[in-house]
Protein backbone atom coordinates (compact mmCIF):
# COMPACT_ATOMS: atom_id res chain seq x y z
CA UNK A 1 0.00 0.00 0.00
CA UNK A 2 1.21 3.38 -1.15
CA UNK A 3 0.95 6.75 0.82
CA UNK A 4 -1.24 10.03 0.41
CA UNK A 5 1.13 12.66 0.87
CA UNK A 6 -1.37 15.27 2.12
CA UNK A 7 0.22 19.02 1.34
CA UNK A 8 -2.16 22.02 3.12
CA UNK A 9 -2.60 24.50 5.33
CA UNK A 10 -1.29 24.15 8.54
CA UNK A 11 -1.17 27.03 11.39
CA UNK A 12 2.09 27.96 12.05
CA UNK A 13 4.07 31.06 11.84
CA UNK A 14 4.46 32.72 8.01
CA UNK A 15 7.56 32.44 5.96
CA UNK A 16 8.66 34.63 2.72
CA UNK A 17 6.55 34.57 0.29
CA UNK A 18 7.05 34.80 -3.30
CA UNK A 19 7.23 38.57 -5.41
CA UNK A 20 4.33 39.57 -7.58
CA UNK A 21 0.62 39.84 -6.96
CA UNK A 22 0.10 36.27 -6.24
CA UNK A 23 2.74 36.63 -3.49
CA UNK A 24 1.49 39.77 -2.37
CA UNK A 25 -1.95 38.32 -2.14
CA UNK A 26 -1.13 35.20 -0.27
CA UNK A 27 0.89 37.28 2.62
CA UNK A 28 -2.60 39.08 3.10
CA UNK A 29 -4.52 36.24 3.45
CA UNK A 30 -1.84 34.13 5.44
CA UNK A 31 -1.99 37.17 7.59
CA UNK A 32 -5.78 37.26 8.48
CA UNK A 33 -6.02 33.20 8.46
CA UNK A 34 -3.59 33.33 11.05
CA UNK A 35 -4.81 36.08 13.79
CA UNK A 36 -8.24 33.91 13.16
CA UNK A 37 -6.44 30.83 14.33
CA UNK A 38 -4.68 32.31 17.49
CA UNK A 39 -7.74 33.96 18.05
CA UNK A 40 -9.86 31.01 17.79
CA UNK A 41 -7.30 28.50 19.80
CA UNK A 42 -6.95 31.00 22.82
CA UNK A 43 -10.44 31.57 23.13
CA UNK A 44 -11.98 28.11 22.10
CA UNK A 45 -13.68 29.30 19.06
CA UNK A 46 -14.33 26.82 16.23
CA UNK A 47 -11.41 26.27 14.14
CA UNK A 48 -11.36 28.59 10.72
CA UNK A 49 -11.24 27.75 7.13
CA UNK A 50 -9.11 26.55 5.74
CA UNK A 51 -7.32 24.81 8.94
CA UNK A 52 -10.97 22.94 9.24
CA UNK A 53 -10.20 21.57 6.03
CA UNK A 54 -6.56 20.06 6.82
CA UNK A 55 -7.84 18.49 9.95
CA UNK A 56 -10.90 16.88 9.04
CA UNK A 57 -9.80 15.39 5.72
CA UNK A 58 -7.14 14.36 7.07
CA UNK A 59 -8.12 13.11 10.06
CA UNK A 60 -10.86 10.97 7.28
CA UNK A 61 -7.85 10.08 5.35
CA UNK A 62 -5.68 8.91 8.15
CA UNK A 63 -8.47 6.05 9.03
CA UNK A 64 -8.93 4.73 6.03
CA UNK A 65 -5.09 4.62 4.09
CA UNK A 66 -1.52 5.77 5.15
CA UNK A 67 -1.15 9.93 4.77
CA UNK A 68 1.52 11.89 5.86
CA UNK A 69 0.69 15.59 6.48
CA UNK A 70 2.76 18.53 5.15
CA UNK A 71 2.18 22.25 5.47
CA UNK A 72 1.97 23.82 2.22
CA UNK A 73 4.81 26.22 2.39
CA UNK A 74 7.18 23.73 3.09
CA UNK A 75 9.96 23.83 0.79
CA UNK A 76 11.46 20.91 -1.20
CA UNK A 77 10.73 17.83 -3.29
CA UNK A 78 8.69 14.91 -2.07
CA UNK A 79 9.85 11.41 -3.18
CA UNK A 80 7.04 9.62 -4.35
CA UNK A 81 7.25 6.04 -5.11
CA UNK A 82 5.29 4.59 -7.82
CA UNK A 83 1.94 3.46 -5.21
CA UNK A 84 1.92 6.71 -3.72
CA UNK A 85 -0.64 9.84 -4.58
CA UNK A 86 0.12 13.47 -4.40
CA UNK A 87 -2.99 15.65 -3.14
CA UNK A 88 -1.81 18.91 -2.61
CA UNK A 89 -2.81 22.56 -2.05
CA UNK A 90 -0.36 25.07 -4.60
CA UNK A 91 1.33 28.13 -3.21
CA UNK A 92 2.53 30.88 -5.15
CA UNK A 93 6.24 30.34 -3.97
CA UNK A 94 7.84 28.11 -6.61
CA UNK A 95 10.25 26.28 -4.14
CA UNK A 96 7.37 24.74 -2.20
CA UNK A 97 7.02 21.18 -2.44
CA UNK A 98 3.76 21.07 -4.21
CA UNK A 99 5.21 23.48 -7.07
CA UNK A 100 8.62 21.38 -7.15
CA UNK A 101 7.24 17.95 -7.32
CA UNK A 102 4.62 18.66 -10.44
CA UNK A 103 7.34 20.71 -12.14
CA UNK A 104 10.04 17.76 -11.53
CA UNK A 105 8.05 15.17 -12.93
CA UNK A 106 7.68 12.87 -10.00
CA UNK A 107 5.98 8.99 -11.23
CA UNK A 108 3.75 8.42 -8.94
CA UNK A 109 0.02 6.52 -9.07
CA UNK A 110 -2.13 9.67 -9.09
CA UNK A 111 -1.65 13.66 -8.39
CA UNK A 112 -4.16 15.88 -7.66
CA UNK A 113 -4.67 19.46 -6.60
CA UNK A 114 -7.01 20.53 -4.23
CA UNK A 115 -7.56 24.64 -3.55
CA UNK A 116 -10.12 27.22 -3.80
CA UNK A 117 -11.28 28.02 -7.54
CA UNK A 118 -12.67 31.63 -8.55
CA UNK A 119 -11.61 33.97 -11.71
CA UNK A 120 -12.92 37.49 -11.50
CA UNK A 121 -9.37 38.48 -10.93
CA UNK A 122 -7.17 35.56 -12.76
CA UNK A 123 -4.00 37.23 -11.02
CA UNK A 124 -4.79 35.27 -8.00
CA UNK A 125 -4.62 32.13 -9.23
CA UNK A 126 -2.35 32.23 -12.43
CA UNK A 127 0.28 30.64 -10.94
CA UNK A 128 -1.62 27.24 -10.55
CA UNK A 129 -2.20 26.66 -14.77
CA UNK A 130 1.12 24.95 -15.13
CA UNK A 131 0.51 23.00 -12.25
CA UNK A 132 -3.09 22.07 -13.51
CA UNK A 133 -1.37 20.56 -16.82
CA UNK A 134 0.94 18.29 -14.74
CA UNK A 135 -2.11 17.10 -12.40
CA UNK A 136 -4.04 13.98 -13.14
CA UNK A 137 -7.14 16.18 -11.15
CA UNK A 138 -7.96 18.89 -9.54
CA UNK A 139 -10.62 19.24 -6.30
CA UNK A 140 -11.50 22.88 -7.02
CA UNK A 141 -13.27 23.97 -3.59
CA UNK A 142 -15.31 26.29 -4.90
CA UNK A 143 -19.25 27.21 -5.29
CA UNK A 144 -21.53 26.48 -8.01
CA UNK A 145 -21.46 29.91 -9.74
CA UNK A 146 -17.48 29.44 -10.93
CA UNK A 147 -17.98 26.18 -11.54
CA UNK A 148 -20.63 26.54 -13.92
CA UNK A 149 -18.60 29.54 -15.51
CA UNK A 150 -15.62 27.59 -15.90
CA UNK A 151 -15.52 27.83 -19.78
CA UNK A 152 -15.15 31.19 -19.51
CA UNK A 153 -12.14 31.33 -17.51
CA UNK A 154 -8.80 30.85 -17.54
CA UNK A 155 -9.53 27.48 -16.15
CA UNK A 156 -11.41 26.47 -19.45
CA UNK A 157 -8.41 24.16 -21.05
CA UNK A 158 -8.70 21.64 -17.93
CA UNK A 159 -12.39 22.13 -16.87
CA UNK A 160 -12.96 18.53 -17.51
CA UNK A 161 -10.18 17.54 -14.69
CA UNK A 162 -12.16 19.55 -12.39
CA UNK A 163 -14.46 18.17 -9.60
CA UNK A 164 -16.40 21.00 -7.76
CA UNK A 165 -15.89 20.39 -4.17
CA UNK A 166 -18.58 22.35 -1.99
CA UNK A 167 -16.75 23.47 1.18
CA UNK A 168 -18.21 22.54 4.60
CA UNK A 169 -18.97 23.25 8.27
CA UNK A 170 -19.70 21.28 11.35
CA UNK A 171 -22.91 22.34 12.45
CA UNK A 172 -22.58 21.56 15.94
CA UNK A 173 -19.91 23.83 16.21
CA UNK A 174 -22.54 26.38 14.82
CA UNK A 175 -25.66 26.75 17.04
CA UNK A 176 -29.08 28.14 15.71
CA UNK A 177 -28.25 31.62 17.73
CA UNK A 178 -30.94 33.87 15.20
CA UNK A 179 -34.44 32.99 16.94
CA UNK A 180 -36.00 35.76 16.60
CA UNK A 181 -35.83 39.05 14.37
CA UNK A 182 -36.00 42.76 14.60
CA UNK A 183 -38.96 44.66 13.80
CA UNK A 184 -39.19 46.15 10.32
CA UNK A 185 -37.57 49.18 10.19
CA UNK A 186 -34.98 48.00 12.84
CA UNK A 187 -32.97 45.41 11.51
CA UNK A 188 -29.71 45.27 11.78
CA UNK A 189 -26.80 44.27 8.53
CA UNK A 190 -24.03 42.05 8.95
CA UNK A 191 -20.67 41.68 7.10
CA UNK A 192 -18.07 38.98 8.72
CA UNK A 193 -14.80 38.48 7.27
CA UNK A 194 -11.51 40.61 6.09
CA UNK A 195 -10.95 43.21 3.82
CA UNK A 196 -8.89 42.00 1.27
CA UNK A 197 -9.28 43.54 -2.68
CA UNK A 198 -11.43 40.07 -3.84
CA UNK A 199 -14.24 40.50 -0.90
CA UNK A 200 -15.52 43.62 -2.15
CA UNK A 201 -15.45 45.85 0.36
CA UNK A 202 -16.36 48.80 -2.13
CA UNK A 203 -19.00 47.68 -2.74
CA UNK A 204 -20.59 46.61 0.85
CA UNK A 205 -19.66 50.24 1.73
CA UNK A 206 -21.53 51.91 -1.16
CA UNK A 207 -24.68 49.51 -0.80
CA UNK A 208 -25.04 50.10 2.89
CA UNK A 209 -24.18 53.55 2.81
CA UNK A 210 -27.90 53.74 0.97
CA UNK A 211 -29.25 51.73 4.13
CA UNK A 212 -27.91 54.78 6.47
CA UNK A 213 -30.94 54.21 8.32
CA UNK A 214 -30.82 50.85 9.70
CA UNK A 215 -27.74 49.07 12.13
CA UNK A 216 -24.46 48.14 10.03
CA UNK A 217 -21.79 46.13 11.45
CA UNK A 218 -18.83 44.54 10.13
CA UNK A 219 -16.57 41.76 12.23
CA UNK A 220 -12.97 41.50 10.99
CA UNK A 221 -9.60 42.52 9.72
CA UNK A 222 -8.40 44.80 7.07
CA UNK A 223 -8.32 48.43 6.16
CA UNK A 224 -11.70 50.23 7.30
CA UNK A 225 -15.20 49.61 5.02
CA UNK A 226 -16.51 53.36 5.06
CA UNK A 227 -20.24 53.13 6.47
CA UNK A 228 -19.93 50.32 8.36
CA UNK A 229 -18.59 50.34 11.54
CA UNK A 230 -16.22 47.82 12.35
CA UNK A 231 -17.85 45.76 15.73
CA UNK A 232 -14.54 43.83 16.43
CA UNK A 233 -11.30 42.29 14.68
CA UNK A 234 -9.98 38.68 14.29
CA UNK A 235 -11.52 37.29 17.02
CA UNK A 236 -13.43 33.93 17.44
CA UNK A 237 -16.83 33.13 16.90
CA UNK A 238 -17.86 31.38 19.65
CA UNK A 239 -21.61 31.05 20.37
CA UNK A 240 -21.62 33.62 23.11
CA UNK A 241 -20.34 36.13 21.05
CA UNK A 242 -22.52 35.39 17.76
CA UNK A 243 -25.69 35.22 20.02
CA UNK A 244 -24.63 38.57 21.25
CA UNK A 245 -24.37 40.09 17.51
CA UNK A 246 -27.62 38.14 16.61
CA UNK A 247 -29.30 40.89 18.90
CA UNK A 248 -28.82 43.31 16.65
CA UNK A 249 -28.01 42.17 13.39
CA UNK A 250 -30.38 40.41 11.25
CA UNK A 251 -29.37 39.76 7.46
CA UNK A 252 -25.72 38.40 6.45
CA UNK A 253 -24.41 40.16 3.70
CA UNK A 254 -20.94 39.34 1.58
CA UNK A 255 -20.61 41.51 -1.91
CA UNK A 256 -17.24 39.53 -2.70
CA UNK A 257 -16.04 39.96 -6.39
CA UNK A 258 -14.07 36.98 -6.85
CA UNK A 259 -14.42 34.50 -3.58
CA UNK A 260 -14.31 30.56 -4.52
CA UNK A 261 -17.25 30.17 -1.49
CA UNK A 262 -16.54 31.62 2.02
CA UNK A 263 -16.59 29.85 4.58
CA UNK A 264 -18.55 32.69 6.53
CA UNK A 265 -21.21 32.39 4.50
CA UNK A 266 -22.05 28.79 5.64
CA UNK A 267 -21.56 29.80 9.48
CA UNK A 268 -24.21 32.38 8.60
CA UNK A 269 -26.42 29.88 7.74
CA UNK A 270 -26.01 27.61 10.34
CA UNK A 271 -26.11 30.37 12.94
CA UNK A 272 -29.83 30.95 11.43
CA UNK A 273 -29.32 34.66 9.70
CA UNK A 274 -30.90 34.93 6.34
CA UNK A 275 -28.08 35.44 3.86
CA UNK A 276 -27.80 38.14 0.54
CA UNK A 277 -24.59 37.87 -1.12
CA UNK A 278 -23.09 37.92 -4.55
CA UNK A 279 -23.25 35.52 -7.21
CA UNK A 280 -19.06 35.76 -6.84
CA UNK A 281 -19.26 34.27 -3.53
CA UNK A 282 -19.81 31.58 -5.21
CA UNK A 283 -22.99 30.58 -4.03
CA UNK A 284 -25.87 31.27 -6.91
CA UNK A 285 -29.37 29.91 -8.17
CA UNK A 286 -30.14 29.14 -4.64
CA UNK A 287 -33.95 30.22 -3.31
CA UNK A 288 -32.91 30.38 0.29
CA UNK A 289 -30.46 33.00 -0.75
CA UNK A 290 -31.03 36.39 -2.05
CA UNK A 291 -28.75 37.46 -5.10
CA UNK A 292 -26.54 40.78 -4.75
CA UNK A 293 -24.61 42.12 -7.55
CA UNK A 294 -21.17 43.73 -7.55
CA UNK A 295 -21.97 46.37 -10.19
CA UNK A 296 -25.65 47.41 -9.63
CA UNK A 297 -26.05 49.50 -5.73
CA UNK A 298 -29.62 49.99 -7.10
CA UNK A 299 -30.78 46.25 -7.09
CA UNK A 300 -28.95 45.71 -3.89
CA UNK A 301 -30.57 48.09 -1.93
CA UNK A 302 -33.84 47.34 -3.09
CA UNK A 303 -32.85 43.52 -2.05
CA UNK A 304 -31.88 44.44 1.31
CA UNK A 305 -34.69 47.04 1.84
CA UNK A 306 -37.12 44.13 0.78
CA UNK A 307 -35.98 42.15 3.35
CA UNK A 308 -35.68 44.99 6.17
CA UNK A 309 -39.90 44.69 5.45
CA UNK A 310 -40.37 41.08 4.58
CA UNK A 311 -43.07 39.39 7.14
CA UNK A 312 -41.36 37.52 9.90
CA UNK A 313 -42.38 34.59 8.82
CA UNK A 314 -40.23 35.31 5.71
CA UNK A 315 -37.09 34.82 7.43
CA UNK A 316 -37.76 32.20 9.79
CA UNK A 317 -38.60 30.33 6.10
CA UNK A 318 -35.02 31.59 5.02
CA UNK A 319 -33.52 30.78 8.82
CA UNK A 320 -34.95 27.13 8.64
CA UNK A 321 -34.21 26.13 5.50
CA UNK A 322 -30.34 27.43 5.62
CA UNK A 323 -29.85 25.57 8.47
CA UNK A 324 -30.99 22.39 6.78
CA UNK A 325 -28.88 23.10 4.19
CA UNK A 326 -25.76 23.31 6.28
CA UNK A 327 -27.21 19.79 8.17
CA UNK A 328 -27.57 17.70 5.28
CA UNK A 329 -25.51 19.38 2.26
CA UNK A 330 -22.41 21.33 3.67
CA UNK A 331 -21.11 18.56 5.63
CA UNK A 332 -17.76 17.22 6.33
CA UNK A 333 -18.99 13.80 5.79
CA UNK A 334 -20.00 14.86 1.88
CA UNK A 335 -16.30 16.86 1.39
CA UNK A 336 -14.30 13.95 2.51
CA UNK A 337 -16.48 11.21 1.03
CA UNK A 338 -16.22 13.07 -2.43
CA UNK A 339 -12.36 13.06 -2.13
CA UNK A 340 -11.89 9.57 -0.76
CA UNK A 341 -13.72 8.32 -3.48
CA UNK A 342 -12.00 9.81 -6.45
CA UNK A 343 -8.95 8.40 -4.99
CA UNK A 344 -9.85 5.22 -4.53
CA UNK A 345 -10.66 5.41 -8.07
CA UNK A 346 -6.88 4.75 -8.62
CA UNK A 347 -6.30 2.41 -6.26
Amino acid sequence: MGTIHFVYVRPGPAPRFGSGIAGAVERLARSAREKLRRAAADNGGPLPAPYSITVNLHRFLAARHRVRLYDWRERGTIELQEDDILLGHPHADPETMVQRTLRGGARCKFKALMFPIHHAMPEISEFTLPLIEQADLVFGVTGPYWYDTLSESHFAPWKEKIVRLDLAVDAAEFPLVKQRFNAPGKRGYLYIGNNRPEKGGEVLSATLERLGAYPRGWVGGGPDIAHVPRLAGYRPLTPEFVTGLAGSYDIFVNTSLSDANPATILEAMAWGFPVACTPESGYYNMPTIVSLSTTDIDANVAALEELQHAPEERLHELSRANRALVETQYTWERFCGTVWGELQKCM
